[in-house]
């Protein structure tokens, strides 16, 4: 008797310690997302001062709540006679100051004119990338 619960001990801890630990690696996958959109050079508005550009896209679905508050917008834009490449913005491209804002379901781009010839015009035809990246609130 002593034999059998002596042999089911040994067993019992043979079991325990050389049995593998499953090893769980746990990813925090926040996925981003892109979506590009046409901006016609038509479509810009301008203000009183006719040195500033603006155009209004409308992302009522996709840049809700969640990505405003803990979330990343990211916005590029690349020029129909140059597709080959996106320009980050804010940035200075040619004659104007690109910069970005954004609020829940709206992003709005605007073009500052600081070309030296003071004959401001709309920006050219454009490619727009809007990216949102989600992110985990970090309790701030």
């Amino acid at each position: 008797m002593k034999r059998l619960l002596l042999a089911a001990l040994i067993g019992t801890a043979a079991l325990v310690s050389f049995s593998s630990c499953k090893k769980e690696y746990v990813t925090n996958y926040l996925p981003g997302v892109s979506y590009t959109t046409q901006v016609k050079s038509s479509s810009w508005g301008v203000d009183k001062s006719g040195y500033s550009f603006s155009n209004e896209l409308d992302f009522s679905k996709e840049l809700d709540a969640q990505y405003f508050n803990y979330g990343h917008v990211g916005v590029a834009i690349s020029f129909d006679n140059d597709p080959d490449f996106f320009i980050n913005i804010p940035s200075a491209v040619g004659p104007y100051n690109y910069r970005v804002e954004y609020k829940v379901g709206r992003v709005f781009l605007y073009a500052d004119y600081v070309g030296s010839d003071n004959k401001p015009v709309r920006p050219d035809n454009m490619i727009v990338k809007v990216t949102l990246t989600d992110a985990d609130n970090g309790g701030n």
